[in-house]
């Protein structure tokens, strides 16, 4: 090894000092061989060689000439300087950088590569742009293993100013430049400091050399901002070595020079815009642009930008603020933003409003508001300025600031909002509804407090009398103004006013016309009724409700005092308003003119004022409205709206009477006459498309009827005995267009089936719809009839049960040519449908063997047809889908043939089973083989009780051959036919499954050379993805294990899991899969010992990629199986200790985009639960620790919008460690600690998941806390206690010991992770809090005093509010 080095070494100086020799033009060739050198080269004992180098490159480096600028924009002298800064000490680095002034030519290069020339400037020396781009050719990246073992390719740009000068060029110096400060900068950290103390030394003067004043900083980090944009604004995505890490470089940089007092000023002076307008282009602020680099990289620099921008602007500036009450670092922000208004205010407010608060209490939000009040009001100055210059980007910054204030709910005071209504929303050349609505989002005091403000929301209202003018989207929007603008009323405690208000713009300027759009709108009303009893009293609503009474008789004031009835359902508001709204409405006697909307809404007020109403108030109203009542049911059109208002009223009315009250009976008929009209109609079973959504049906009427009015349903049965003639018409399919306008989910209710009466006369009336003509044809009526009845098995009668089968057996086509026409979908239902019948003793007439033949040959017809869609030697696995359709008709035929044998033989018994004898001993075809195998199965399995033979052959049948040879014969001679493709493969799998039941001498005999051919068939259907390979495998692994050889050398891909939705539950397809069975079925009589061979071969053979998910299915399988013992003392013994070491460290790259499924992940992590639960003792100390590591690895290197969500296994795992395995943690908690905070911090980070996810996710964590802090009795209890104190009491104190890191960490992401994000979901804070609670229980007073002197202000005070609202609401204060 020494020799090596010294030839290293000795190498290196030649090329060093060959570097001297020649002209400018070779030194591209002459720094490729040094490069080559030290692809090679690791480092000696002495540096000398590579402090000669540095100097070199330094000196040639250095000054205003041509050729020193083509050194420093070559990429190669700065990757050459990266593996320099590895390999020399750094005390003597420092010095060569000291004295070459290193600083000075990194800010020459930096401010040269921030500024490319444009592309069209240079095609010279004969270098085209695409010389260029093959620069950064995928095929030339750095090798991950060795970063200096790479091919550079830098000679495309070479020594070619030009090149070097175009955007291409820049990216590609400015990432050799990045990575050598990297790996420099990485050198000071105080983790690699080992060593002697000379190293520290050198590290200090490393960091030394950028211990400058901000002002010379901003010539290093306004470069670097400047070349973040350049590679963002690239139309796609760079392949940059380290480029995530370009902003973290930045960063450290800064973290480096000497602090002033200014600080904040040059960052608001200097970074602010550049910041700003990358950090827009990144987040998607105001609106998403695509950028060129990849996403983890993007992620990446977001966070590092605002996490920059927050502490060294926004922070800052604050404290000025509230502490000295200035406002010029905001305002130098601002003005510097100015220039790019439409992109960096938003980001700037955005990045405002996120900022955690400093200080607790009232003063704090009062601080707070003020801050993000004068922010808002500079920006807003600086707008009205660009507004004068260039009246878009003005409108287009305020606009895009408002839109975030609203959706932040940020406090902006009254005048700064009236400002920008007058000076931005009420424009001459047009109105913005987007900005009116922002506005009366966040302050609707703006239009409500002072004259000023009604005076212009007097203007905003005119404009909504024209709605003509007003385009759609702004229609939208000025109709969600007015919803608005009520709450703002109801919050003001002025709702009375807004409801006058809406009397005034509800009546149309033209009296013919209808109610204004805009104010007519259901969301309003709905608005309105919701906020009547929460904003005025008794008192005021009736003082509301006499007011309008007295208004003139107008649509408008009905309209009103409907929605207003609507909204009371208090005892107090009912006694105020109820009839008052009912009396104010029919004061006036009913017209004929009037429109159907007026009379309707006239008449919900009536069956509202009767639904809540007391039964005195009832009569009332029936007497002064049932003449009119009468009228319109008996002479209005029933498709208009008033009608069937009227009969909700009519309803409403019997209800209120019911039972036994005055009017009941005279309800009843009127209601029930009704009806009869109803079924007489001609529009009984209209379906007509040309109709408008919501036009009044028959099919209305029933909905409403089976729907909102189910005690009606009853009641009319109760009453009359029967179903109402319209509902049974509306059942009834329409003959021309066979459609049935019912839902069968509609009379599926809780209540029609408690319903005595009723469920037997509905079941009587949807058994016809079963469509019994030889057509074929599937109608709609039927298929909806059949789901029905599904769901409704359990209430059928045996005579019903009976003419339900015989309606679907008159169904089936006489012949299977017709089965075309009817689908597999139909047949399932069908068929669960026939099963559930024939549970309980059934019996229809004509019923015959030959049924369930013309059953089976559809199901064959259907399967033929879908098989045919293969093409060539394809093979078509649509065997599971139709196997589930001949299970169930396996499942028929065992049902039926039980209940003909079960008692005695009468003479349709006899009959019955004569032709199913008869049928079962003719020949069969082999189209039909199929059919045969399934009934003659069947027909074993039901005879199969004792004395069943017996008698049938004293009724003179013999069936002793249909017991067992003629199924056995029947099967073999199917799976040694060799027709294992098309149309065979059905045949195949049935009859193995067949042979299952049979005995196994007599199923190995007849198969035993069959078995090669099996074996060779199953390899070919996996290799194909067909998932009838596995039932072959199944099969020998049952019957044939020995021909298997090694039964898990074979391809396990799960590619194409059977199941409908496997794109969106592969987990669940993996879990039901095949796969699965054939392990059992392998391990099924094996012992312990080849148990755990089987999985070590699994886990240490080499695979494909696409059989991971599969290989990790068996692993799963397995390891269940598998009982265990303690950890073998010899290192060369496979044990379940070192399979859970397997598993865990190959677990990061189930994760990786090359991984075949999502599910990989969920199956591997699901092993390791099992292992860490089911096989505690199997387990060893060092599988407790990699477990936790691993969990933390992973947390901590796995993006946030992993697919699937990776929280709830990782939590899994942690939950097994706890329970089973606490005692091993003493002494290791710190680890467990560690874990805790790396999936806290994937939890809060967790933003793009939905909230009820993210809200889990947080419940799932919650409780990992909990068990720690409050710890089972099982999992700390010992074998042997010591003393008085609790194994609880003492666990408890032990975790206390730690268990703050955890918070201290929670309160640290609130202020970095999740200020730089979004804010916390309420149901998420809320879901963490309670393990957030049990922290701070077991936390004593010293280390909650340790944790606080340990955190920031910042931290301190958002503790501070936790222990408050921990101590309101989570702290015991029993007696």
């Amino acid at each position: 090894m020494g020799g090596d080095y010294k030839t290293g070494e000795a190498t290196l100086i030649r090329a060093v000092r060959a570097l001297d020799q020649g002209d400018v033009e070779t030194i591209p060739e002459r720094l490729e061989r040094v490069w080559d050198t030290l692809s090679e080269y690791h480092g000696g004992s002495f540096h000398a060689a590579e402090e000669m180098l540095l100097r070199w490159l330094l000196k040639n480096m250095t000054g205003t000439t041509a050729n020193a600028e083509r050194v420093r924009r070559y990429a190669l002298t700065w990757d050459i300087l990266g593996a320099v800064f590895a390999l020399v000490p750094l005390f003597s680095l420092a010095k060569s950088l000291a004295d070459r002034r290193f600083i000075n030519i990194l800010q020459q290069t930096l401010k040269e590569i921030a500024k490319p020339a444009k592309e069209d400037a240079a095609q010279t020396n004969g270098t085209t742009s695409e010389d260029v781009e093959m620069a950064n050719a995928p095929g030339q990246l750095e090798s991950p293993s060795n970063p200096r073992k790479r091919k550079r390719t830098s000679s495309s740009v070479g020594f070619n100013v030009v090149a070097q000068r175009k955007i291409e060029g820049c990216l590609q110096t400015a990432e050799a430049v990045f990575e050598a400060l990297r790996v420099l900068l990485s050198r000071c950290e105080v983790k690699s400091l080992e060593g002697l103390p000379t190293h520290r030394m050198g590290a200090e003067h490393v960091k030394s050399l950028f211990s400058f004043s901000a002002t010379e900083a901003m010539e290093i980090l306004v470069p670097v901002l400047t070349l973040c944009g350049l590679a963002v604004d690239k139309p796609t995505a760079g392949l940059f070595k380290e480029q995530s890490s370009w902003l973290s470089t930045f960063n450290a940089i800064w973290e480096l020079h000497l602090q002033g007092s200014d600080d904040a000023t040059e960052v608001a002076t200097h970074l602010s815009h550049p910041g700003a307008r990358l950090l827009g282009k990144l987040t998607g602020v105001p609106q998403q642009v695509s950028v060129g680099i990849e996403s983890a990289t993007q992620e990446r620099w977001v966070r590092d930008l605002r996490r920059f921008l927050n502490r060294n602007l926004i922070l800052p500036a604050r404290a000025a603020f509230l502490n000295k009450d200035s406002q010029g670092i905001i305002k130098t922000a601002v003005s510097m933003c100015s220039v790019s208004a439409p992109i960096c205010f938003p980001v700037l407010f955005d990045l405002v409003t996120r900022s955690p608060r400093e200080f607790g209490g009232n003063t704090s939000i009062k601080g707070y508001e003020s801050w993000v009040q004068s922010v808002f009001d500079a920006m807003l100055h600086a707008a009205s300025v660009e507004q004068a210059i260039d009246s878009k980007k003005g409108m287009a910054a305020i606009r895009s600031i408002m839109e975030l204030a609203a959706a932040r709910n940020a406090a902006l005071t009254a005048p700064s909002l009236r400002k920008v209504c007058k000076e931005y929303a009420l424009r001459a050349d047009g109105d913005d509804w987007s900005l009116l609505l922002s506005i009366v989002k966040l302050n609707p005091d703006v239009f409500l407090l002072s004259d000023e403000g009604k005076e212009l929301l007097n203007k905003i209202l005119e404009k909504t009398r024209n709605t003509e003018s007003l385009s759609e989207g702004d229609s939208e929007k000025a109709g969600h103004f007015i919803v608005l603008l009520a709450d703002g009323y109801a919050q003001a405690r002025d709702l009375t006013s807004f409801v006058k208000t809406w009397l005034e713009y509800l009546v149309p300027a033209d009296p013919k016309a209808g109610l204004q759009s805009l104010w007519a709108q259901k969301e309003l009303a709905d608005t309105v009724s919701s906020l009547l009893q929460s904003s005025l009293n008794a008192n005021q609503l009736a003082d509301l409700v006499s007011w309008l009474s007295a208004q003139p008789a107008t649509a408008a004031r009905t309209y009103i005092l409907g929605s207003i009835s609507s909204g009371i359902s208090q005892e107090e508001f009912i006694d105020a308003a109820n009839m008052s709204s009912f009396k104010g409405v029919f004061a006036e006697k009913v017209s004929k003119k009037d429109p159907p909307s007026l009379s309707a809404c006239r008449w919900e007020i009536a069956a509202k004022t009767l639904g809540k109403g007391t039964l005195e108030e009832a009569i009332e109203v029936w007497t002064q409205v049932g003449s009119d009542l009468k009228k319109t049911l008996k002479k209005s059109p029933i498709q208009q709206e008033d009608t069937f208002a009227a009969f909700k009223c009519c309803v409403a009315t019997w209800l209120a009477n019911h039972p036994g009250a005055k009017h009941e009976e005279e309800a009843a008929k009127l209601v029930c006459s009704f009806l009869e009209r109803l079924g007489k109609s001609s529009d009984a079973m209209e379906v007509d498309s040309d109709k408008p959504t919501g036009a009044i049906t028959n099919k209305t009427y029933l909905s409403w009827i089976l729907s909102d009015s189910p005690l009606l349903f009853s009641m009319i049965v109760e009453r009359t005995g029967e179903l109402p003639e319209p509902i049974v018409s509306l059942l009834k399919p329409n003959e021309a267009e066979d459609i049935t306008s019912f839902d069968p989910e509609t009379l599926q209710t809780e209540h029609n089936f408690n319903t005595a009466k009723l469920i037997p006369t509905l079941i009587d009336t949807i058994i016809p719809l079963v469509d019994t003509s030889k057509s074929a044809r599937l109608n709609p009526s039927t298929k909806a009839a059949v789901q029905f009845l599904l769901e409704s098995a359990e209430a059928l009668d045996r005579r019903q049960r009976g003419a339900v089968m015989k309606s679907l057996m008159m169904h089936l086509p006489q012949t299977s040519d017709k089965a075309e026409a009817i689908g597999m979908d139909f047949w399932k239902p069908v068929l669960s449908l026939m099963v559930k019948l024939m549970e309980e003793p059934t019996y229809y007439e004509g019923m015959d063997f030959s049924h369930l033949e013309a059953i089976g040959r559809c199901l064959l017809k259907i399967h033929r047809r879908s098989n045919r869609r293969s093409r060539g030697d394809l093979v078509s696995d649509d065997v599971p889908k139709d196997r589930e359709n001949f299970r169930l008709l396996h499942q028929l035929a065992i049902r039926t043939v039980k209940q003909m044998v079960h008692g005695k033989l009468e003479d349709r018994e006899k009959a019955y089973m004569s032709n199913a004898v008869q049928v079962l001993k003719s020949q069969s075809e082999d189209a039909d083989i199929v059919l045969r195998i399934i009934l003659l199965r069947a027909f074993r399995t039901a005879v199969r009780e004792p004395g069943v033979v017996k008698k049938l052959e004293e009724a003179g049948l013999d069936a002793k051959d249909l017991k067992d040879n003629a199924l056995l014969q029947t099967a073999v001679s199917t799976i040694t036919s060799g027709k294992w493709r098309g149309k065979g493969l059905l045949s195949g799998v049935i009859a193995l499954e067949a042979l299952n039941d049979l005995d196994r001498a007599a199923v190995k005999e007849g198969l035993a050379s069959a078995v090669p051919t099996l074996l060779e068939t199953s390899n070919s259907l996996i290799e194909n993805g067909v998932e009838a390979g596995w039932d072959v495998r199944i099969f020998l692994a049952n019957h044939f294990p020995d021909s298997l050889g090694s039964p898990f050398k074979v391809k396990m891909s799960l590619g194409t899991v059977n199941s409908e939705e496997d794109n969106n539950s592969s987990t669940e397809a993996v879990g039901n899969s095949a796969l699965r069975q054939y392990v059992d079925a392998v391990v099924k009589n094996t012992d312990e010992k080849t148990k755990l061979n089987y999985l070590q071969d699994v886990l240490l053979d080499q695979y494909d990629a696409q059989d991971a998910l599969g290989r990790l299915v068996v692993i799963d399988q397995l390891v269940s199986h598998l009982r265990g013992s303690r950890p073998s003392e010899a290192t060369a013994n496979f044990d379940l200790a070192k399979a859970h070491s397997i598993l865990c460290k190959s677990l990061p790259d189930t994760l990786s985009p090359s991984a075949s499924a999502p599910a990989n992940f969920l199956v591997a992590t699901e092993t390791i639960r099992s292992l860490l639960d089911q096989s505690p003792m199997c387990m060893t100390q060092w599988n407790i620790e990699l477990t936790l590591s691993t969990v933390s690895i992973i947390s901590n290197t796995s993006p946030s919008t992993t697919s699937p969500p990776i929280l709830p296994a990782l939590c899994s795992l942690i939950e097994a460690i706890i329970k089973r395995h606490r005692q091993r943690l003493d002494g290791h908690f710190h680890l467990l600690i560690t874990a805790l905070q790396s999936l806290l911090r994937l939890l809060l980070t967790s933003s793009s998941l939905s909230p009820i996810v993210w809200e889990s996710h947080a419940k799932t964590y919650s409780r990992l806390l909990t068990l720690i802090c409050e710890p089972t009795v099982a999992s700390v209890s010992r074998a042997k206690t010591t003393g008085l104190d609790s194994e609880k009491n003492r666990a408890r104190r032990y975790a206390g010991q730690y268990m703050y890191f955890v918070l201290m960490q929670y309160i640290k992401l609130q202020l970095t992770e999740c200020a730089s994000s979004s804010s916390l979901p309420h149901g998420v804070r809320e879901a963490l809090e309670k393990g957030i609670y049990s922290i701070v229980r077991i936390t004593t007073e010293d280390s909650l005093k340790i944790m606080n002197e340990s955190m920031d202000p910042s931290g301190r005070v958002v503790f501070k509010e936790l222990y408050k609202r921990f101590q309101m609401f989570a702290q015991w204060k029993g007696v």
